[in-house]
């Protein structure tokens, strides 16, 4: 009987050498399919970033810099808040944090990324950050809540956690929201009198908190503008429905106010008044507070 080839054993079978010698090329090939794979569809790892470190020189700074950055990334605050009776950070806060004077040297030695100060930083100070290979970033006086708003975006863009900026953003305008006066209701003629006789003009932050929290600014509308003065006779000549006492001047406290029993004295933190960023939650809350009691 003839031999059916389709039954004829096969090669490899024939020869084990063979057998093993396939095995070992399919095994070799499917091994590079593998690692070809892995190379082409396996996603790239996310590297870490590096925050950047920074030092700040500027009060105002300070506080918005507490709640942006993240442990580790602010290497020290200003000499202004290490002072309670000065500074706008709340005083616990600022005791996890070293101060410096702002001298070359204790920046240098700090080793920062980057240094915020305000917009009067002497011109060859900041030729001597940027020729030492340090950014500087300056900050200005937050004239309304809008321009808090951008400069709490800026520093935390600058520290990497825009979302912490956000965050603090969004505590801000509920502290507005909550302080703020009925609808309808009239306001209230309010003066805000610092040491010297002091006043607010209309065009800054504080004047902006006293519109949000029902209050007219008693002195922008006598024509008065940031950084006049309303002496104490033409306060008794003329008084405000509330005097906001804002320091420990003696003429604050003079005796004649003592006699103008339709006008209200309440007492204003100093540290309320010049910053922006957190500083707004409780200036706002302490003028709602005020003008609860008038109610």
């Amino acid at each position: 009987m003839s031999r059916n080839p389709s039954f004829l054993p096969s090669p490899f079978w024939r020869s084990p050498t063979g057998e093993v010698a396939r095995r070992r090329r399919v095994g070799g090939v499917l091994c590079l399919l593998i690692t070809l794979a892995a190379c082409t569809q396996q996603p790239q790892r996310e590297t870490t970033r590096r925050l950047p470190t920074i030092v700040s020189l500027n009060p105002c700074a300070d506080a918005i810099l507490a709640e942006v950055t993240r442990p580790g990334q602010l290497l020290a605050l200003s000499h202004y808040s290490a002072d309670p009776r000065a500074a706008s950070i709340d005083p616990a806060k600022a005791r996890q944090y070293r101060t410096t004077r702002g001298t070359l040297e204790e920046v240098l030695a700090l080793r920062p990324d980057v240094v915020v100060d305000s917009t009067f930083v002497p011109p060859a100070t900041a030729r001597a950050y940027r020729r030492l290979g340090l950014r500087l970033e300056t900050l200005g006086i937050a004239g309304t809540v809008a321009e808090s708003r951008a400069q709490i975006r800026q520093l935390a863009a600058l520290a990497g956690n825009p979302a912490q900026g956000e965050a603090l953003i969004a505590r801000i305008d509920a502290a507005l929201a909550e302080t703020a006066p009925h609808p309808g209701a009239p306001p209230i003629p309010a003066l805000v009198w610092e040491p010297g006789g002091i006043v607010p003009g209309d065009t800054t932050l504080i004047a902006e908190l006293l519109r949000r929290t029902g209050f007219a600014n008693f002195a922008a509308a006598r024509g008065l503008g940031q950084a006049d003065q309303l002496p104490l006779e033409r306060v008794l000549a003329d008084p405000p429905r509330v005097i906001l006492v804002a320091g420990s001047d003696r003429a604050l406290g003079h005796p004649a106010l003592a006699h103008l029993v339709a006008t209200t004295r309440a007492r204003l933190d100093p540290r309320l008044l010049f910053c922006g960023g957190p500083t707004i939650i409780p200036a706002a809350q302490r003028l709602a507070e005020v003008r609860r009691r008038l109610s």
